[in-house]
């Protein structure tokens, strides 16, 4: 069994056990279960646990939750036990002593994992990612590790755990026989406008959520159709199972409520379409589909970009999340869960992806008019997506005409950056810089340069000669019809 980490760390006794002291977590473990099998298989179990399971599920999971984007200032994570309440500290990768004594909400549960943050868009984010890493411990036969978001559990931790933060969801793990990993594809579209997802994947899923990032440099060209459909379902697509007698989805839903349910859009060059999973009219839980609903004809995404210039620009597909509430946490809790899903899909197609939230009043009211989407969507975060912007031009010797060597900064990563390119032969290269969301800060237009070893010098000041702030950045370079980016991060 393969180890994210190379340190190996000593493992500690089974979660049921009392322990007063701190703990150091075993390091996480890779299993051989991918992304697209785990949210097609996964459903969350309310009842029946009993408090048996190892902390190398606990160590899986507390990973998992925090490797997901932060959109706030604070991010705490709080594990009961039958022991304590303890709080995990990501750095050490261990759990120190918060308070003491059996603090849990479900007598039955092995631990109660409660994340405390700004936002429950991030919340949802982690809720997810835990889920899903205790569903890779599964097999085609079942498992052992069960678990469910409770919002119960979580007005409990609020009362009996102390936390510095408000926490915003708990998620309650224990034993239990789950049915196993399934394939089978319940997303099938009622009027072919989507073809079937793929219910496996070739990587697995912690080797996958050890290279979550986010980009937001994109190639102009727009998803193919198999790839809309692939990340529409990992969002907000039917599965197998069925709770309380609703057509499960990828994602879980306070009380089977699904918030989401034809609030989800689809923007491309060609108009807005709304993402359906279920059949006509489209409000039945009982049933599945799999399909695209026009909305609005024409190219809205200057409108979109326009209403909401946070978003990475040059993003050629959108997909927008919206509620019925930003007031509730419900339907806000599910929109992360969906935004997580969207990002890790896009990693496994090897494919861009960046997520966009919180969204303002104002710019949700401007997305609204720019999409031509109903009043009572509420737009909470936009999902951009689109293929990697990479050089794809070789020569005879297979080496890129151009290619981005290093970028150096100083100890502390401030200015000046020196950037060091390769050109394969002589040629007049275009530099930009784009920040974060995508947009140009700064352009170096060259003359013809001989083949060979060039480089630029950046000072840390815009087009206008005005200091940019602290952050990540791009550098793309293109010559002779090859492009090549690369990221960096730059200090203040």
């Amino acid at each position: 069994m393969r180890y994210l980490y190379s340190a190996i760390i000593v493992a500690i006794a089974a979660s049921s056990e009392v322990l007063a002291q701190n703990i150091v977590l075993p390091a996480p473990v890779v299993h051989g279960n991918s992304f697209e099998i785990l949210s097609n298989s996964r459903y969350s179990a309310h009842s029946g646990f009993t408090s048996t399971l190892s902390t190398e599920v606990a160590s899986n999971v507390l990973w998992a939750m925090n490797r997901v984007p932060r959109l706030g200032g604070y991010r705490e994570f709080y594990v009961a036990t039958p022991a304590n309440v303890y709080r995990y500290d990501s750095t050490a990768h261990a759990l120190n002593v918060h308070l003491s004594g059996n603090h849990r909400y479900n007598s039955g549960a092995a631990y109660e994992i409660g994340i405390a943050c700004d936002r429950y868009e991030e919340a949802g984010y982690a809720v997810q990612a835990g889920l899903l890493a205790g569903v890779a411990f599964w097999n085609s036969s079942g498992g052992n590790v069960v678990s469910c978001p409770m919002a119960f559990a979580t007005n409990y931790a609020n009362s009996n755990w102390s936390p510095v933060h408000p926490i915003k969801m708990v998620d309650v793990f224990g034993q239990a026989t789950p049915t196993g990993l399934v394939t089978t594809v319940q997303a099938v579209s009622s009027d072919s406008s989507l073809p079937h997802p793929h219910t496996t994947g070739s990587d697995t899923f912690e080797v996958l959520l050890s290279t979550l990032h986010q980009d937001s440099v994109f190639s102009p060209a727009g998803l193919a159709r198999d790839a809309i459909s692939q990340l529409l379902w990992a969002g907000y697509g039917v599965t197998p199972h069925t709770p309380s007698g609703n057509r499960g989805l990828t994602v879980p839903s306070a009380y089977g409520t699904y918030y989401l349910t034809r609030r989800i859009y689809f923007v491309c060059d060609t108009g807005v379409q709304r993402y359906n999973n279920r059949l006509p009219p489209g409000t039945g839980l009982t049933t599945g589909d799999h399909r695209l609903e026009h909305v609005t004809t024409g190219d809205r995404r200057p409108q979109l970009r326009a209403a909401c210039p946070r978003i990475p620009s040059t993003a050629p597909n959108y997909i927008i999340v919206c509620v019925g509430d930003t007031a509730a946490y419900g339907p806000m809790i599910e929109a992360g869960l969906a935004g997580f899903q969207y990002l890790m899909q896009a990693v496994s197609l090897r494919l861009t992806g960046f997520l966009t939230a919180p969204i303002t009043p104002t710019e949700r009211s401007g997305i609204i008019s720019a999409l031509g989407i109903p009043a009572t969507d509420l737009p909470v975060i936009v999902f951009s997506c689109g293929e990697p912007l990479t050089g794809t031009r070789v020569i005879e010797n297979q080496v890129r005409f151009i290619e981005i060597i290093r970028i150096k900064t100083s100890a502390q990563n401030s200015p000046p950056v020196r950037i060091d390119y390769r050109l394969a032969e002589s040629a007049r290269p275009t530099i930009v810089l784009f920040d974060l969301a995508g947009r140009p800060v700064r352009h170096f237009r060259n003359g013809i340069l001989p083949a060979g070893a060039n480089n630029i010098v950046w000072d840390g000041a815009g087009d206008n000669d005005t200091i940019v702030p602290a952050g990540v950045y791009f550098c793309r370079i293109s010559a002779g019809g090859d492009v090549f980016s690369a990221r960096f991060i730059l200090s203040r």
